[in-house]
């Protein structure tokens, strides 16, 4: 294999490649690259139609009406009202791009069009303590209230949200662990390719128990949705 078929691409190159946001020497090296490489192509025709079907299979997605505790009854409206915008960044962080010719040969790639309000993937990419303190209540309130239903939920972290699943960063090293060991249907993830990031800088990165690294955050996100989850993007207190 020559040196582009070798080459790893991370999450931030291949968003950028669909985006069209790539220098032309740059896009032409993902090009070839997906002719050699079918792992790489079927993963950029992923992202490709997740961008589409959440334009057309995810706005009017609507989660359950819930029985409201005083405290938690604004973040359940404005988990109703900025559903579909949550959506819309993803795709926007996802879409777009030069791909389009190459993945139409790639019709077995298929996706859930309903989503499934009691299975819900939440994402978050800053280090903010009170973003995550908000989370990891959401988390836990939604668990509580809804634990006869067969719920689920993954917390996903990457970019410099990855401080928060690791040891001696995260101000919340005991609760992850607590919630971890209480609740069966909870896991945290860990972007691997943030994993690889810190590492090639020289730093040293040891997750708190229980936190999962096998997968690459947008790969993680892109099969939840492939599987109809619900998928909430926590970028601010007022987007939870």
């Amino acid at each position: 294999m020559n040196a582009i078929e070798n080459e790893i691409w991370d999450d931030a190159t291949l968003s950028a490649y669909i985006d069209g946001e790539l220098d032309a020497a740059r896009q032409n090296a993902v090009l070839a690259a997906m002719e050699h490489n079918k792992v790489l192509s079927d993963r950029i025709c992923r992202l490709r139609r997740t961008k589409d079907l959440m334009r057309t299979g995810y706005g009017s997605a609507m989660p359950p009406k819930q029985s409201e505790h005083p405290r938690h009854k604004a973040p359940w409206r404005k988990l109703r009202s900025g559903l579909a915008a949550s959506l819309v960044a993803l795709a926007i962080g996802l879409g777009g791009g030069l791909v389009g010719y190459v993945c139409a040969k790639h019709n077995d790639v298929t996706m859930a069009h309903v989503s499934d309000p009691n299975r819900v993937v939440l994402h978050i990419d800053d280090s903010k303590p009170e973003h995550f303190e908000r989370l990891l209540d959401y988390a836990e309130h939604f668990l509580q209230e809804n634990r006869d239903k067969g719920v689920q939920v993954d917390v996903v972290a990457n970019s410099s949200g990855l401080d928060l699943l690791r040891t001696g960063h995260s101000p919340y090293e005991a609760r992850v662990k607590a919630l971890a060991e209480k609740y069966h249907n909870l896991q945290f993830i860990a972007c691997m390719n943030a994993i690889r990031h810190l590492k090639r800088a020289g730093q040293d990165v040891n997750l708190i128990d229980d936190v999962h690294s096998d997968e690459t955050a947008v790969d993680h996100i892109v099969k939840r949705l492939q599987q109809g989850w619900t998928y909430r993007k926590v970028g601010s207190l007022s987007d939870i």
